[in-house]
């Protein structure tokens, strides 16, 4: 179960479950991560093909992650290969190489939680469905959190997904670093 937020205080989740960069090459950003920050190995998502809308408009957002283990969160680091419409692009693939992307949360209604957010002035910037079906929501936190605010609904499939990440971690002997499906 997820934290729900204070209320009258904020209408931001207490669950924060991943801090994600956008990065220019990922199998070199993974290696820089375990070599400087000790972290590892990486889950390898390669080309995942997300669509869903932005401003109105039907959005594709084409990319491919690695997942690793920080601390209590996850680490996502992200390769953009294509993102559009152009107004989306922007918000997912940044310039500047190794930015925070997003922060992300686990939810237990998305929309409700979502809504609240946009009435607290975090814009919603678009939402996408990944092909197992879940919907993200992405909403503008950068004013106040340096990045994009991830929602989700921590469902039982995602939660053994983090679970994973971390076991792999915790038991990771240095080898093996790129772990692809």
């Amino acid at each position: 179960m997820s934290n729900p937020p204070i209320p009258g205080i904020s209408a931001l989740p207490r669950e924060l479950v991943q801090i994600a960069y956008i990065v220019p090459d990922l199998e070199a950003a993974c290696r820089e991560w375990a070599e400087k920050a000790g972290l590892g190995p990486f889950l390898m998502r390669p080309h995942m093909d997300i669509h869903g809308t932005h401003d109105g408009e039907p959005a594709r957002y084409h990319h491919s992650a690695a997942f690793g283990q920080w601390g209590p969160l996850m680490l996502e680091l992200i390769e953009v290969h294509e993102c559009s419409p152009a107004s989306m692009h922007e918000f997912f693939a940044h310039s500047t190489p190794n930015q925070v992307n997003h922060f992300a949360y686990f939810v237990e209604d998305l929309d409700v939680s979502s809504a609240a957010l946009q009435a607290q002035g975090f814009p919603l910037i678009t939402e996408l469905t990944t092909t197992s079906g879940m919907r993200v929501q992405f909403l503008d936190g950068r004013e106040l959190i340096g990045g994009l605010i991830e929602l989700y609904v921590g469902t039982e499939h995602l939660r053994a997904l983090y679970d994973k990440v971390a076991a792999v971690h915790q038991d990771w002997d240095g080898s093996d670093l790129l772990r692809y499906p």
